[in-house]
């Protein structure tokens, strides 16, 4: 058994402090700190053993386009992994033309790229926010848009060679991340949860996670750090007992193990 999506955060900063993201809570985003190019090789090589062809998506609680290593980390990954589908998901602020136009050259998947509404106005969404985004953006106004709804809010996609969405997120539907942002501790969760079926997290300390909504340096999280690249194979943790536990508990509506999970509101299924 295999995950057919894995998000690797191999840097620590972002530039942003969002009221809705644990960044906001959970300080230490402020400097840059790289994943170790062995740990990102181990994990990489260990899906090449068993021809992995999902999803690799380089973000989690940082921005990715602030590494000064992605590029190279991406070569190498399309390198490695010539049939997964990579995916770059950035808040956009670093996103320049010649960045762009590097991320095409690499035969990226997709590029996804959110836009943050200010704090007054996180309860807001619209085409509209993208579309001005996109026109203070010239070499974005050469491609064709659709105008579309998806789980997050507005979007604007585009399909070429390869996949770019921007979305206008609508905040009052984000989960709490495991407790860490109450005011999206909405209603008790009642349905089951496929995420731990489907999906794999490593954050940039080679911290192998239950999921991408945990934070690996908040206390009330670190029970559910699963292992790490330096001692543990990836795949291998990912077909653990432990892990095998907390999937079959969350299949069945079952947070009695994972206590963070009460109010998640996270829709992701096992087809995604």
């Amino acid at each position: 058994m295999i995950p057919n999506y894995i998000e690797i955060e191999t840097s620590s900063l972002c530039n942003r402090r969002c009221k809705w993201c644990p960044n906001y809570v959970v300080h230490g985003r402020s400097k840059q700190q790289l994943m170790p190019w062995s740990f990102f090789s181990k994990a990489l090589y260990s899906l090449s053993s068993c021809n992995y062809d999902g999803w690799l998506a380089f973000h989690n609680y940082n921005e990715p386009l602030a590494n000064p290593r992605i590029f190279e980390e991406l070569r190498f990954a399309r390198a490695v992994l010539n049939k997964a589908k990579i995916a770059i998901y950035t808040n956009g602020d670093y996103l320049s033309s010649d960045k762009f136009n590097r991320l095409v050259s690499l035969k990226i998947k997709q590029v996804r790229v959110t836009i943050y509404p200010i704090e007054k106005n996180m309860g807001q969404y619209s085409h509209d926010n993208l579309w001005r985004w996109i026109n203070k953006r010239s070499f974005l106004k050469i491609f064709e848009w659709d105008e579309e709804l998806v789980r997050q809010g507005a979007a604007l996609i585009c399909n070429s060679d390869f996949e770019i969405i921007l979305i206008s997120p609508c905040i009052d539907n984000y989960y709490d991340r495991g407790g860490i942002i109450p005011f999206l501790s909405i209603e008790k969760r009642t349905k089951p949860c496929f995420l731990t079926s489907n999906s794999l997290s490593i954050d940039y300390m080679g911290q192998i996670k239950m999921c991408c909504n945990v934070v690996s340096n908040y206390d009330k999280h670190q029970q559910y750090i699963l292992g790490n690249i330096q001692d543990n194979d990836i795949l291998e943790v990912w077909n653990s007992n432990s892990f095998n536990i907390i999937r079959n508990c969350h299949k069945n509506s079952d947070w009695s193990n994972t206590d963070i999970c009460r109010y998640c509101r996270q829709e992701i299924n096992i087809d995604e």
